[in-house]
């Protein structure tokens, strides 16, 4: 049974893509994948949210199954990703940044990445899928989560 834990992206790529008031029975499998710790979120990103109101409203829900990420293991394990990979953050960014966390939380934890980010080393940031790539810590898209979990609409 695979175990996945979730960038910020595709939680707001859920909400985006599947309406709250139409997708219902979707909503509630995402709900149940988070209750069984098949879908993992952890602090960080909960934190990420901040427009979407109906979003954290929905996620308050699931509060108790977050999963802390600012253990004395997880910033350590974060701070070497980030001085191996320092493009992964916006140093001018004050907020809460959930990336380095996920991925410390997925090769402590050894979960399975789920981001809807393109892979790319170049640019303005180094994003999650190179970094995994990198790291050896499988990284799914949606798509492929859907099809991994044979998920159908």
């Amino acid at each position: 049974m695979n175990q996945y834990i979730v960038d910020t992206d595709v939680i707001i790529g859920f909400y985006d893509s599947l309406p709250m008031d139409v997708y219902k029975t979707q909503w509630k499998l995402i709900g149940k994948y988070i209750e069984d710790k098949r879908i993992v979120i952890c602090e960080a990103v909960f934190n990420e949210i901040k427009k979407a109101e109906e979003l954290k409203q929905w996620l308050n829900n699931y509060r108790k199954d977050l999963i802390p990420c600012y253990t004395q293991e997880t910033l350590i394990e974060a701070k070497v990703i980030i001085n191996k990979y320092p493009k992964l953050i916006d140093v001018n960014n004050t907020s809460d940044q959930s990336d380095p966390y996920v991925i410390a939380l997925a090769k402590l934890k050894k979960l399975i990445v789920l981001s809807n980010e393109s892979y790319s080393e170049g640019g303005k940031k180094t994003k999650i899928p190179y970094i995994c790539k990198d790291l050896g810590i499988i990284c799914r898209n949606t798509r492929e989560f859907y099809k991994d979990e044979q998920w159908q609409f």
